[in-house]
């Protein structure tokens, strides 16, 4: 499921999915995927807020605490971000949305999990 690329002393996960994605069941594989690929190191998981996350958390599948959330478009977690070195992308949405979260989180070497 994971592309698999030189492992990092930890694992930096961003989550993001458009406000019309909907498929909470492979955002929950693709986390669990990652977890058993990183199982013996350190992960921090950062997101954007959506309503499949939004969910997860609600049904207590993942505990909110565990992930940080950034605000798309702020300037201020924008630079945050890039600073953060993302190993992990996961995404879901159509094209354009995964297209323009990838340019902008500028992690050319992060595994993309996308989400259909």
């Amino acid at each position: 499921m994971t592309d698999h690329h030189p492992k990092a002393d930890v694992a930096r996960v961003f989550i993001a999915c458009s406000a019309e994605y909907r498929n909470r069941k492979a955002l929950v594989e693709a986390l669990g995927s990652i977890f058993l690929d990183t199982i013996e190191g350190r992960r921090e998981y950062y997101y954007f807020e959506c309503p499949v996350i939004n969910e997860i958390f609600d049904d207590g599948v993942f505990g909110r605490s565990a992930f940080r959330r950034f605000v798309s478009g702020n300037a201020t977690d924008a630079t945050a971000i890039k600073s953060l070195k993302i190993t992990h992308i996961v995404a879901g949405g159509d094209d354009a949305f995964v297209t323009s979260l990838v340019s902008d989180l500028e992690a050319p070497n992060a595994a993309l999990v996308r989400l259909v």
